[in-house]
């Protein structure tokens, strides 16, 4: 990361570190800061500073918490961030409704961390 500041932000909801140290060590050579979060709520206060934020949230860390923050945050924010959800079979079929409410999206199983680093620079490009 250079001096100056980031070109991007992904901020990362999850209770125990996973994707945001794969996902730091994915972008260490590029001009974009990873950060983590273990509480939805502070996610926008976050990226609200960046010009090209992505988000990342692991549902199987909350689901109640991810879904009523999609629910009530996402609907009244007013700048349209894209949001990954992390999902799992048990969340898979939630994936529309996720959707629905602002997820860009919508992971169902792991993936390699090259692959999820593409599709973060896919969503940041």
């Amino acid at each position: 990361m250079s001096i100056n500041s980031p070109d991007a932000v992904i901020a990362v909801f999850e209770l125990l570190p996973y994707w945001g140290p794969e996902l730091q060590r994915q972008f260490q050579s590029d001009n974009v800061a990873v950060t983590e979060c273990r509480s939805v709520g502070d996610l926008f206060p976050i990226v609200d500073s960046f010009s090209n934020p992505l988000i990342v949230i692991d549902l199987d860390a909350a689901i109640t918490d991810c879904l009523d923050w999609l629910g009530t945050e996402v609907a009244k924010h007013p700048v349209r961030v894209p949001i990954i959800a992390i999902g799992s079979a048990s969340t898979a079929d939630l994936e529309w409704r996720l959707r629905e409410a602002g997820v860009t999206a919508f992971l169902p199983e792991l993936m390699a961390g090259s692959d999820f680093a593409r599709l973060c620079r896919r969503l940041l490009s």
